[in-house]
């Protein structure tokens, strides 16, 4: 805390807006990474509907133009079976996009086409459900985690052929699959048949989001590093720099004990209005230190000049004014003077001021010698005697007594 109490307040102000910026960069960071996140997740699954649609109009597409040309199903056109075909190119799409596509159902005749155990549970809730039409969560295959979707679809007038009434199939598909042991038999027209499955490895679809949460954090830092910048600039200019020629202008002043120089005027703002105040004080002490000086001087002019000597001190004795006729009365000279204390100007015989000290005597003696003239016996510097006629006046400032005595000799 001290060492930052310390710093310079540029330094301050760029630190803690550092600090606000970091800390929304980090806040902006997360809400970022989760809403990529959220939109490869919603991307993915506009991806596998469209697969999983593609794969059930595959299907229907190749029934309606097998009916077109009255071509019959038989052995050797079984990869003609709509759902055979739709499901051989599903697999092909899938090794292009290293996605795994298929079709499955709880009741298949190709155990390529039997569900593992997530898509046996799906499939269930088909069948229970019928609005329940598609189906995603993240989950995990063999281990690793992946994307699974899975979207329903039921039987229609081209499914029957071999799904419905044994009696009906073809010849081929009886023995291929023969009515008393294949599950795959008496299905009905709108019945969940099976569902179109599509996998997709969660490492891809994290490189993906990873990539664009990457673009986004630099983006973001760099307008950071760009506000941070520009703030700092505008603080130095707008604020720092004219204090800091505010706090020279006053080191000038403490220095030299001139108010002279005053600070160039700017706009109204708070350090406008700082620098007009400052230099009207500037200008409102420089009239008052002149008059003070010219007060000053009238007052040494009228000192020095006095026919008598005239010398001001404190209450403890120590000498503060001492005037020319004073240093002719007594032989000091005023630099001599300044600093003494008064009862060395007189002589040992005032038995009472040596014996009390002087701030103790003028507390016993001073409101009556402040009533009528005195006389008292003085000593020069070279400490010959004289005779002195004196009058005292005191005067109070700031709680301190100041003692004046005009003095000359007395013949």
């Amino acid at each position: 805390m001290g060492l930052f109490r310390n710093l310079g307040l540029l330094t301050k102000i760029v630190l803690l807006i550092g600090l606000i910026l970091i800390s929304f960069f980090v806040l902006s960071s997360m809400i970022s990474y989760r809403q990529q996140r959220a939109f490869i997740i919603e991307e993915s699954v506009e991806k596998a509907r469209i697969i999983a649609s593609e794969a059930v109009q595959a299907r229907e597409y190749i029934s309606q133009q097998l009916q077109v040309g009255n071509i019959p199903l038989s052995e050797q056109r079984y990869g003609m079976i709509p759902v055979v075909a739709s499901n051989r190119i599903g697999q092909r799409v899938a090794e292009d996009l290293d996605y795994r596509i298929r079709q499955v159902s709880n009741r298949y005749r190709n155990p390529k086409n039997a569900p593992d155990a997530f898509e046996a549970e799906v499939l269930d809730r088909f069948v229970a459900d019928a609005a329940w039409r598609e189906h995603y969560a993240i989950t995990e295959l063999d281990g690793q985690p992946v994307f699974r979707y899975l979207q329903a679809f039921t039987a229609d007038q081209s499914c029957l052929e071999c799904h419905s009434d044994p009696a009906v199939a073809p010849e081929f598909i009886k023995t291929l699959f023969p009515p008393q042991t294949d599950q795959a038999y008496h299905y009905k027209i709108g019945e969940v048949i099976g569902a179109a499955s599509v996998t997709i490895p969660m490492d891809k679809l994290e490189r993906q989001i990873l990539a664009n949460f990457r673009n986004d954090t630099l983006l973001i830092g760099g307008i950071f590093l760009v506000l941070i910048t520009c703030l700092g600039l505008l603080t130095r200019f707008a604020v720092t720099r004219p204090l800091g020629l505010l706090g020279e202008a006053i080191g000038e002043i403490v220095r030299t004990g001139r108010f002279e120089e005053k600070l160039p005027p700017r706009g109204r703002d708070e350090i406008g209005r700082l620098i007009e105040g400052f230099n009207e004080m500037i200008e409102h002490l420089g009239e008052k230190t002149s008059h003070l000086e010219e007060s000053e001087k009238r007052f040494r002019v009228l000192t020095e000049t006095a026919r008598d000597g005239i010398i001001s001190f404190l209450a403890n004795g120590q000498i503060i004014l001492f005037n020319r006729q004073a240093e002719r009365i007594f032989g000091y000279s005023k630099r001599e003077a300044l600093g003494l204390s008064v009862d060395r100007l007189i002589h040992e015989e005032c038995t009472s001021l040596g014996e009390q000290g002087v701030e103790a005597y003028l507390k016993q003696n001073c409101a009556r010698l402040m009533q009528e003239l005195n006389r008292v016996t003085g000593r020069r510097r070279d400490g010959t005697r004289l005779t002195l006629e004196f009058s005292l006046s005191v005067a109070e400032s700031d709680g301190h007594l100041f003692y004046t005595v005009i003095v000359r000799e007395s013949h």
